[in-house]
């Protein structure tokens, strides 16, 4: 069996790896698991050898970072989705190699885009909730204007905070969802660079399907109407949509599933002109292009928590002179973007970045994957504080939930429009979602979630002695990264662990 790794640098956590055998048995043999250290370091230089080789001979690399809202992972036809929702999504996956078990380190809009731009977990780029990063933090945009690229960005400018971190050079703010504004904002940027005679680096942020939904009153203005070029060219219904585990089958829930997935085919639009831009460029054969979800659908269970439904984000690349594509289901992070692209694009990395590149993975090395991944949520959108963590593996979730005191109540944007209401009329006569409603809503502070047997977490198998092992060496391995990355949670943690209660402090909202 493979070495699982959780990555420590530096002295604020996580400057070596930390190796956690992911069988007992291989604990026996140290030699051994030297001699796959030594072997995995091989493939590793190896690896980047031939990257050096492949990309020597070309000029500099562009890339197209493309981002999308909120988008569940299961939408597209390449992760299972039978709708035909993203036929451009879908064709580029075709082309690209897929990460298809990537999570993000944030579930939440802000923290989550801050995280993909500077390689870095919330607490260690102070990017905890809506709120910049700290001065002087490297990002995407500063390694890249110091290697003489062409930073432009299109739209999410107010998630990409401060602006001395992210000195664009061409900036469209705001938050229209007309598919041919991404079109025209990627082709104008690329044109400014090629101006310029400099590679680019164009980040195209799709606001679509980020609520308001298609077709929902409060979106008419926004997307007038759903008109023109805002309009889709087939509308899903109700009945036609696929109700995900975390969910009810409710008529008001399928309604506004229907809204979300016909948002999810405007977004598809929209992706589809950003890549014909790159194409009609003549940039598109020496250009990387990097697709990611911010986080998961914004829904109950799913976005602003460490549900799975909330952190799971496929991600594509597709770069010059790559392999035939493949489908990776490594545990894979959104902090290991930055480090990645600029691996492909020969910039040197800052120091201080917790990700790690795929490019030893995609050329075939082995045993270099972790064996967990940890995801974050501190405040949200309306400032108040969430805090909670999840260590997850190939199959089990545990949360670390310090909020839950059995009187504050869980309160965030996914609980507007339709669902949330829905669920709690109906808990006035059903017990199971009434204890579903709960579930959300008081929480608690420790569970365990098999995901294969139960995806939409609905049972905790906090108490199950059959589990024990498993719960105890990933409370461990929770604590200790909390513990060597400083995450401020994990005082909260020893003392839940201690069985005392967490303390969690509201600011005024």
């Amino acid at each position: 069996m493979p070495i699982g790794l959780i990555h420590r640098r530096g002295t604020h956590g996580i400057d070596e790896m930390a190796v956690f055998p992911s069988r007992p048995a291989e604990r026996k043999d140290m030699r051994r698991r030297d001699f796959l250290k030594r072997s995995a370091a091989a493939l590793v230089a190896s690896s980047v050898s031939d990257v050096a080789l492949l990309s020597s001979a070309r000029k500099p690399s562009n890339l197209l970072f493309i981002t999308v809202d909120d988008m569940n992972w299961s939408l597209p036809d390449f992760m299972g989705g039978r709708h035909g929702l993203t036929p451009n999504l879908d064709k580029l996956a075709s082309q690209s190699h897929r990460f298809v078990r990537n999570r993000t380190t944030a579930p939440i809009c802000q923290p989550s885009r801050e995280a993909m731009m500077t390689g870095r977990v919330p607490h260690r780029s102070g990017a905890l909730g809506f709120t910049p990063i700290d001065a002087g933090i490297p990002t995407m945009v500063t390694v890249l204007k110091d290697a003489a690229y062409y930073n432009a960005t299109i739209h999410k400018t107010e998630h990409m905070q401060p602006p001395s971190c992210f000195p664009w050079d061409h900036a469209i703010p705001g938050e229209n969802r007309k598919p041919s504004e991404y079109g025209q904002g990627v082709s104008d940027a690329i044109a400014a660079a090629q101006k310029e005679s400099k590679p680019f680096f164009v980040v195209c942020n799709i606001n679509d399907p980020h609520r308001p939904f298609y077709g929902a009153r409060a979106a008419a203005t926004m997307d007038h109407n759903d008109e023109g070029e805002y309009a889709v060219p087939r509308l899903i219904r109700s009945e036609e949509v696929d109700i995900p585990p975390i969910l009810e089958d409710l008529p008001a829930i399928r309604e506004e599933l229907s809204q979300y997935y016909n948002s999810a085919q405007r977004m598809d639009i929209s992706i589809g002109r950003a890549l014909q831009a790159l194409k009609d460029s003549g940039a598109e054969s020496d250009t990387i292009v990097f697709f990611s979800a911010d986080h998961g659908m914004p829904f109950p269970f799913s976005k602003a928590t460490t549900y799975d439904y909330g952190t799971r984000t496929p991600t594509l690349i597709r770069y010059p002179g790559m392999s035939k594509p493949k489908t990776f289901e490594d545990l894979t992070c959104n902090i290991d973007y930055m480090p990645t692209l600029l691996d492909l694009l020969q910039v040197t990395a800052p120091k201080g970045m917790d990700g790690r590149s795929w490019i030893p993975r995609m050329h075939g090395a082995k045993g270099v994957g972790r064996e967990f991944v940890v995801t974050h949520v501190n405040g949200v959108n309306s400032g108040a504080e969430y805090p909670s963590r999840a260590i997850q593996d190939d199959r089990y979730s545990l949360m670390f939930t310090p909020w839950c005191d059995g009187r504050l109540k869980f309160r965030i944007e996914s609980m507007q429009g339709l669902t949330y209401p829905a669920m709690v009329k109906a808990a006035e006569t059903d017990p199971q979602i009434k204890a579903r409603v709960e579930q959300f809503t008081t929480g608690t502070s420790m569970a365990f979630f098999d995901l294969q047997e139960d995806p939409g977490q609905r049972v905790n198998l906090m108490d199950r002695t059959e589990h024990r092992k498993r719960i105890q060496r990933m409370t461990q391995a929770l604590h200790e990264y909390m513990k060597s990355s400083n995450d401020p949670q994990c005082e909260n943690l020893e003392r839940v662990l201690a069985g005392k209660p967490a303390i969690v402090i509201q600011p005024h909202v």
